[in-house]
């Protein structure tokens, strides 16, 4: 019989009957669970402008849009990239790191468009 987590699970994400999940091992009511997630989102679709003017900005966010980047305002856990120029504000340059965003100057950016690469 499986556990009382995985029987929860199954009885709101599956079509089982009450009588099939109370036959079902954990073992094989987990491999149902995962083998039916939903896959998640991968981090490279988003990436954030700051520090720029605003004519560099919008010049940069269609060159993104583009290439099939979203192109957004705020620094998130689903963020690609942060591009970064020279008036960037601190706070923004600070929770990028420390949430393991990769932080882009305009010349990395380009090249990334140009060759899909990152120069270090």
């Amino acid at each position: 019989m499986a556990n009382e987590r995985v029987t929860r699970i199954l009885r709101s994400k599956s079509k089982f009957s009450p009588e099939q999940i109370s036959e079902l091992s954990d073992a094989q009511g987990w491999d149902w669970i995962y083998a039916n997630a939903k896959p998640r989102k991968e981090k490279l679709s988003q990436i954030c402008f700051t520090g720029f003017s605003i004519t560099e900005k919008e010049e940069l966010s269609v060159l993104a849009r583009s290439t099939n980047l979203e192109v957004v305002g705020s620094v998130t856990k689903s963020l690609a990239f942060l591009c970064a120029g020279e008036n960037a504000g601190p706070a923004k340059l600070k929770k990028a790191i420390d949430q393991g965003n990769s932080i882009l100057t305009k010349n990395q950016f380009i090249q990334l468009i140009e060759t899909g690469e990152i120069q270090k």
